[in-house]
């Protein structure tokens, strides 16, 4: 079992599971007894439940029960169940419900969640626990969610915690879950776990296969749990790290580096949609600018998309040739052949501050970049508005159209931006495709074998339209 805490408007943690927006104010009840759950063993169906899937595809009541006729079984990602539950403000709770599959438990306390998660387990009804302090909230939302495998819920009891649970916890029991890095994201949890990993694929620079070809862990590797020490692993504040030495295998014959990068991957797991096609046309795992002909937009996955990334760059090569030191790729749009836009960041050696610039390729043409903070020069001056090791910031990657957009924020500001114009990129034609990528895509080929890039990050989100 893992446990988190998530502050804000949006949880990535347990494959998606939706922020629930029905919390509502009302008058507690004194007293410690048993909390008045309508319906907690859904023995009247969904009598005093929010049904977190209007469609009822992904959500039923099931004839399994832990205990009595019934339970609710959750079998599609982002689906949930709620109730809004009155609470007396300033007390420590338990909330606990028994749970076969997997799934996430949890209790939305203002803009708090806190959760704790069921592993996959198909056979055994196991009762999960999360403890919660309701702060000044006279009412808070109680929620099982879907945690990437079919789940049932049954039993939920929600009473308040006795002085042993006190006793163990301390003064204050507010921050039993843990979440050390305030992104909603929990040091316990694998990056899969902590983000929405099911729509992308990992890079590494290790070759166990021995075939001079980076090894690729899928988007179903990534949503079991897949961790690597060396290269991909969670931080001790909740972070997702990416690392890419120097030496390593590459991803094709082709690639002069080295990388430890996500790739998106619009089939979310579905095998039977290719990665690719061959003749470079689009197809359902991948998207098109809305500039390409109507009929690649009806066969594409999605249609223009947003990017956008908070991280933190935590190491940069420090050795080798003077063009190459210091830089990584955190984040870019690759086409069939070329890439519309790289972002990277670059810090030299001896400086104190690191720069962000871009570059957009023009299909079967040059690349044309542009400072955004700082300078990419090899002899560029220490930036004063630079961006420092392990200081956060985000990027924003918006594609529409003939548009292109690249902003660098820090603390909601937006530092610096800028729009390339496609028309004449060659980006709408009908057979090329778009794919997001993220991570650290090592920059150096020249440095020492061990040498490194790293990165870690905060938040990672990926959006695209359909065919209008």
């Amino acid at each position: 079992m893992r446990c988190g805490r998530f502050v804000g408007r949006r949880l990535t943690i347990g494959l998606g599971l939706m922020v629930l927006s029905i919390f509502t104010s009302a008058t507690a009840a004194p007293g410690s007894e048993l909390m008045p759950i309508v319906n907690p063993s859904f023995e009247e169906g969904w009598a005093g439940w929010t049904d977190g899937d209007p469609t009822g595809i992904g959500t039923s009541i099931s004839g399994e029960a832990h205990s009595g006729a019934k339970s609710v079984k959750l079998s599609v990602t982002s689906t949930y169940v709620a109730q809004v539950i009155q609470v007396r403000p300033q007390t420590a709770y338990r909330l606990q419900a028994f749970v076969r599959g997997g799934g996430n438990l949890g209790v939305k306390v203002g803009a708090e969640i806190f959760f704790e998660q069921q592993p996959p387990d198909g056979s055994n009804w196991n009762q999960l626990t999360v403890k919660f302090n309701s702060d000044n909230s006279s009412a808070v939302t109680i929620f099982g969610g879907f945690a990437g495998v079919e789940g049932r819920f049954d039993d939920f009891s929600l009473k308040a915690a006795s002085v042993a649970d006190l006793d163990a916890a301390g003064s204050s029991i507010k921050f039993l879950s843990s979440s050390a890095g305030g992104y909603g994201l929990s040091p316990d949890l694998s990056p899969g776990q902590n983000f929405d990993l099911a729509d992308w694929y990992l890079n590494t620079p290790d070759d166990a296969d021995n075939n001079d070809i980076s090894d690729r862990f899928s988007e179903r590797d990534l949503v079991k749990g897949f961790a690597d020490p060396r290269y991909f692993f969670t931080a001790a504040d909740g972070g997702m790290v990416m690392r890419s030495t120097i030496a390593g295998a590459k991803t094709s014959k082709n690639t002069r580096f080295v990388r430890t990068e996500l790739r998106e991957m619009l089939r979310r797991g579905d095998n039977s949609i290719k990665t690719k096609l061959d003749d470079a046309s689009p197809n359902k795992n991948n998207w098109v600018f809305s500039s390409a002909p109507m009929r690649s937009q009806r066969a594409a996955g999605g249609v223009d998309g947003t990017l956008t990334a908070t991280l933190a760059v935590n190491h940069v090569t420090t050795t080798g040739q003077a063009g190459q030191v210091g830089r990584v790729v955190i984040g870019q749009i690759h086409a069939h052949k070329d890439e519309p836009i790289r972002l990277y960041y670059r810090k030299l050696p001896g400086h104190a501050r690191g720069s962000v610039y871009a570059a957009h390729e023009v299909s079967r043409g040059d690349d044309i970049y542009v400072d955004l903070i700082g300078s990419r020069s090899s002899s560029a001056k220490d930036p004063d508005d630079g961006i420092a090791l392990g200081e956060k910031f985000s990027y924003v990657i918006e594609a529409q159209g003939y548009q292109l957009r690249v902003r660098i924020l820090q603390n909601q500001k937006v530092r610096a931006e800028h729009s390339f114009d496609l028309t004449n990129s060659g980006y709408d034609v009908a057979k090329d495709y778009m794919y997001f990528k993220a991570g650290v895509y090592n920059q150096n080929n020249s440095g020492d074998a061990k040498d490194y890039v790293q990165a870690t990050f905060y938040r990672l989100e990926n959006k695209h339209g359909g065919y209008q």
